[in-house]
């Protein structure tokens, strides 16, 4: 099934050296970071914010433990949760939570977010609004806090481990999804295979994307926008499972593949030029074994010339 996709991969391997250095110095950026005076010139930071960030923050109540959960972050919207509870050095904080929105700006790293609606308000708080920036590592997430009496700053990691929100914060928190790629693990598939197969989640029998499936888009469309892979073209390959009719199965497939294609240019403005979106239907199972097998259901991201 994989046969003429892979065929592309093998192609994209046997290109000149300068697409695969360029490949290779991005995917040393994504896994280690780059010096101050590489990330200053590089480009957009290519890896995730999404997920959660674990630190604390001060304000009037004094230094307070925070769990912050970024669960969109394109330069168009971004969202969050923001989970407040005693730090052990301050442990009269009583525990609240609100969702937030804003904007997160690849090139610099600099994530705006605004308190927004409560889900479980502590008495005599208010909602507060992040200003800052994540490191090219995606390590850190640091800046100003405001909206409050006597606001400072905050200090975000990847280090710790995430509280556990209460029952009414957790329902604004989507179940991660175990087939999620990272843009460094897209990035270091296409360096390797020239295409990463995508498990992108539509409507049933429509092309319509589910939520869940666009912070997943998100990293795909960060990694696009990356030097090394910005003047490249970019096969969008849409694929079903054998279920029902065949024809109606590949006209599915262009329309799902037609559909990621146009949430990349809208959301990220690559162009249409550079994609070329097909649709195999059910000709190419990914499992042959198991014609119904959701393994076939998928869309691939192919590098092209």
């Amino acid at each position: 099934m994989l046969g003429a996709d892979r065929g592309q991969g093998m192609d994209v391997r046997a290109r000149g050296q300068a697409g695969r250095w360029g490949l290779r110095m991005l995917m040393a950026a994504l896994a280690c970071g780059a010096t101050a005076s590489a990330t200053a010139q590089s480009s957009p930071h290519a890896r995730s914010v999404l997920g959660p960030w674990v630190g604390t923050y001060v304000c009037s109540q004094g230094l307070t433990g925070l769990t912050l959960s970024i669960t969109e972050a394109t330069p168009a919207r971004a969202s969050a949760l923001f989970h407040f509870y005693a730090d052990p050095r301050n442990p009269r904080v009583p525990t609240g939570c609100f969702t937030m929105n804003g904007t997160y700006d690849p090139a610099s790293g600099r994530l705006q977010l605004k308190g927004k609606e409560w889900l479980l308000k502590a008495s005599g708080y208010r909602v507060v609004h992040f200003d800052g920036h994540v490191d090219a590592e995606g390590r850190s997430f640091t800046g100003q806090v405001s909206g409050a009496p006597s606001c400072k700053r905050f200090d975000l990691g990847r280090t710790a481990p995430p509280a556990t929100p209460p029952p009414a914060c957790a329902v604004a928190i989507p179940v991660a999804r175990a087939g999620l790629h990272d843009a460094g693990r897209i990035v270091e598939a296409l360096s390797a295979d020239g295409r990463i197969d995508l498990d992108i989640l539509f409507d049933f029998a429509r092309a319509t994307l589910r939520p869940e499936s666009l912070p997943q888009l998100d990293e795909l469309g960060r990694v696009l926008q990356t030097p090394a892979l910005a003047a490249r073209r970019i096969g969008i390959h849409g694929h079903t499972d054998a279920v029902g009719e065949a024809d109606a199965n590949l006209r599915l497939s262009r329309q799902r593949a037609a559909a990621v294609a146009e949430y990349l240019g809208r959301t990220f403005g690559i162009a249409a030029s550079r994609l070329d979106v097909q649709g195999f239907g059910e000709s190419r199972l990914k499992r042959p074994d198991a014609p119904d097998a959701d393994a076939n259901r998928r869309v691939a991201i192919v590098l092209l010339d």
